[in-house]
């Protein structure tokens, strides 16, 4: 039975970051529901290059999403983002990470055929004395 994790807005930024070192290149798809577009998949099998937290400007408070390889790239914006959640599979590894919006949107970045990315393993509960998660 999967399990979901809210991750609380004021960890965003540390999480995506340390995310990013350790899922760094695994192959991901995006998909995108609205109401304005209806269900949309934005990338498949692209390899992660990081989430990241707006955190200056205009912009600030929104997310992006950047995945891509030598051929392709691509960035995915998230406007207002309000919640973000993981989706944990029974081994303890992250299935996709959900992020609702503030137009009641919702990306979904699922990983694909992965060797295993512990939720846990990213999660700290001393950013000081932070420990690089290890690895898949």
């Amino acid at each position: 039975m999967a399990n979901t994790i809210e991750i609380p807005r004021e960890n965003w930024a540390l999480y995506f970051e340390r995310l990013g070192r350790q899922a760094q290149t695994y192959p991901v798809r995006i998909e995108v529901e609205n109401q304005d577009i209806g269900d949309q998949e934005m990338a498949r099998r692209l390899p992660l290059v990081g989430i990241d937290l707006e955190t200056k400007g205009s912009e600030v408070g929104d997310i992006e999403v950047t995945v891509g390889d030598a051929d392709q790239n691509f960035m995915h914006h998230i406007n207002e983002p309000t919640r973000v959640y993981l989706m944990v599979d029974d081994s303890g590894n992250i299935d996709c990470i959900e992020i609702e919006d503030g137009a009641e949107g919702k990306t979904i970045i699922f990983f694909e055929k992965h060797p295993g990315l512990p939720a846990t393993a990213l999660f700290s509960s001393r950013v000081e004395s932070e420990q690089p998660a290890p690895g898949p």
